[in-house]
């Protein structure tokens, strides 16, 4: 939570420009730079409030096309990227600007391959000499829902992946999903290193997938730069191998919910006049029960109570005994075996006993109870 906090203080304290990298002192100002620097029509000089905007205004109005957003550095000239002030940033390029990427994705080694699904690259050197952007690979169920693996091979530009393979996991056969559909998930991709038998293990966060957002990747998965160097064995004989795992984080629909019973009822009082089990003969043994415990269903009740015992010449209530106890399946009652000794109880007359007729008492301080939700 803290470090949640501390991220949010960064980040709030550091306005930046996707386009150039620029940083101001607020949201406003930035905004009103992207109008001036990036969004401005150059031919006539009409300030637009996004890069697409911009495209459509030069083609609608002077029939001109426009591809690239004005004074952007290389990787982020795309005018398809809908950026307003900070609104619209990639979490990766994001998480870069704020040196948290080794936060968001941590990599680490293992000796046995993904379990959902292995995509081996022959002819590497070939493929990295092509115009093949993107290859999306064959669809893999988990979860109940189809994926499939998204690799850029020379990088995702985009978000600046130039300079590394990228690699993204995306949900497909979303049309067949029903309407509003939305699911929480993990996922997790790899690379084998062929001389030792191990994976690089790339972990991402827990991210929403929905309709808006049906992919989520790492742009700089892992730079040409060591993929090629023959020393980290990811190729061997121009052939290298990526996979991934993918967790679905579901409601199973089961739960409890712990709450309070306002005014609790349904208990019994359970009374040995000669004593139970050790106490045989020697005290007065008194026991609370639930009624209907058979309603607890493989559930529980925490009660707190008070046990006493009245004495009929004061009228008032003595020799309070105070338990707690959680009831279950298999514990039904509770209370005390020597809760008043025989020789008390006999050697004061007309106190305990009057009659023939004995008053206990049980007060319920507190019930706990736990519910399926």
């Amino acid at each position: 939570m803290e470090k949640e906090k501390e991220k949010k203080k960064k980040r709030a304290a550091k306005v930046f420009c996707y386009y150039c990298e620029r940083q101001f002192e607020n949201e406003k100002i930035l905004v009103q730079h992207q109008e001036a620097k990036h969004f401005k029509c150059h031919v006539c000089n009409q300030k637009l409030s996004t890069a697409s905007g911009m495209a459509i205004h030069v083609l609608q109005v002077h029939e001109e096309a426009v591809s690239k957003v004005p004074n952007a550095i290389p990787g982020r000239e795309s005018t398809e990227i809908e950026i307003f002030g900070m609104q619209g940033i990639p979490d990766d390029i994001l998480a870069a600007h704020y040196g948290e990427g080794e936060q968001a994705i941590s990599r680490t080694l293992r000796s046995f391959p993904p379990a959902d699904y292995l995509f081996k690259v022959e002819s590497v050197s070939v493929l990295l000499n092509t115009r093949i952007e993107k290859y999306e690979s064959g669809s893999f169920e988990v979860g109940g829902y189809k994926w499939r693996l998204c690799l850029y091979p020379n990088g995702k530009n985009k978000s600046e992946g130039k300079g590394h393979v990228s690699l993204y996991l995306e949900i497909s056969d979303t049309e067949n999903l029903p309407l509003g559909w939305e699911l929480c998930g993990q996922d997790r991709r790899y690379t084998n290193d062929m001389h030792s038998s191990t994976y690089l293990d790339a972990d991402s966060k827990a991210r929403h997938f929905n309709v808006i957002n049906t992919r989520c990747g790492i742009a700089q998965f892992l730079s040409l730069y060591e993929l090629k160097d023959p020393c980290n064995g990811y190729l061997m004989d121009d052939c290298c191998i990526f996979g991934a795992e993918v967790f679905v984080i579901k409601y199973s629909g089961k739960g409890e919910c712990l709450s309070v019973i306002k005014d609790p009822a349904d208990e019994k009082l359970i009374l040995y006049p000669r004593g139970n089990q050790k106490a045989k003969n020697k005290s007065l043994s008194l026991f609370l029960e639930l009624a209907s415990f058979e309603t607890l269903h493989q559930r529980k009740l925490y009660a707190e109570f008070e046990l006493s015992i009245k004495d009929q010449k004061s009228s008032v209530y003595i020799k309070p005994s105070h338990g707690d106890v959680w009831f279950s399946d298999s514990i039904k009652n509770w209370g005390f075996l020597n809760f008043i000794s025989q020789s008390d109880l006999h050697d004061k007359p007309d106190h305990f006993l009057l009659n023939g007729t004995l008053i206990v008492q049980a007060k319920i301080t507190l019930m706990i109870y736990s519910r399926n939700i």
